[in-house]
């Protein structure tokens, strides 16, 4: 049977070995000196041998050099581990992962992340970009900490806390006939041109929009193509404001009005699961700003 031999007796243990002296160790571990002289005799107990020599109690036996250097190495990894612990627990030092929906990740998390890596330098981030459907499902089998999209479909085991709404409308080239209409652009003025549909159309179900865009000509669910598609003159699509940057030299967004449609942004972390405290602090921080203190342009969720 293994000894029960507690942490603070190994420590007295090395102190008075390194200092050749029960006073000294007494005061460097703020204990009276029969006290560490009664744990040492526990130590000796417990092990079955003595450690210091009888006639010089400073002095180590052979049993007591040889178990020198082990107690010593034991209680240097131990102090290693929870420093590593408390790093941990203040968030200077972890891991968090992130999935999100591409127009998140391009264009509100390089200032998120901007601000989490000067607040929290030791933390190490990952992120990945994926369709709404995919980033629930990395957050459903945990291969990330947390999410942000729209919610794909409500499940039991996916939290969802909302973040922003972000207004559907056309994108297109900016010299196309619909984004030089003069008056508000409504989804019927999409009719009888070619339509590209994307992964993001089916916030358009059971609203009269979906009409419109079922009689689109082509699909790409891939952002960069999609966009690549629009340059090139091809078509029109619909999609979610943050998809498009503000400052694009050749497309343009255009809000869509009759009906006004919207798909919201949230959080998506495992139920019942706690976030590790890098993965927590990074959850906060986009709380934080976009919720608390959301740049211009962008819309809080609301709070109903």
């Amino acid at each position: 049977m293994v000894p029960d031999v507690k942490l603070q007796q190994l420590r007295y243990f090395v102190l008075v070995a390194e200092l050749k002296s029960y006073h000294a160790a007494a005061e460097r571990a703020a204990r009276t000196q029969p006290a560490i002289s009664l744990a040492i005799r526990e130590l000796e107990h417990r092990l079955g041998e003595t450690l210091f020599e009888r006639g010089n109690k400073t002095e180590l036996t052979p049993y007591g050099r040889h178990c020198y250097p082990p107690a010593k190495a034991l209680l240097e990894h131990y102090g290693r581990v929870v420093d590593q612990m408390a790093l941990a627990a203040e968030k200077r030092m972890g891991c968090a992962s992130i999935a999100c929906v591409p127009s998140f990740a391009s264009q509100l998390l390089p200032r998120i992340l901007d601000i989490f890596a000067s607040r929290y330098p030791d933390v190490q981030l990952s992120v990945e970009d994926d369709t709404a459907h995919n980033v629930q499902q990395r957050v459903l089998h945990q291969r990330v900490d947390f999410g942000v999209a729209s919610q794909w479909e409500r499940d039991p085991n996916v939290d969802f806390q909302p973040l922003l709404q972000d207004q559907m409308g056309l994108v297109c080239r900016r010299d196309h006939p619909l984004a030089l209409m003069e008056r508000p652009l409504e989804w019927a003025d999409l009719a009888g041109h070619t339509l590209i549909t994307n992964g993001t159309v089916r916030l358009l179900d059971g609203t009269p929009a979906q009409q419109v865009m079922a009689g689109a000509h082509f699909s790409v669910s891939n952002i960069i193509s999609l966009l690549a598609t629009l340059r090139a003159g091809i078509g029109v699509t619909a999609l979610p404001q943050l998809a498009l940057p503000d400052n694009d030299p050749e497309l343009c967004f255009v809000p869509l009005t009759s009906p006004h449609v919207e798909r919201e942004l949230g959080l998506l972390t495992p139920r019942r699961q706690s976030l590790s405290p890098a993965a927590a602090a990074l959850r906060d921080t986009i709380l934080e700003l976009l919720v608390h203190d959301p740049e211009p342009g962008t819309a809080p969720a609301s709070a109903d």
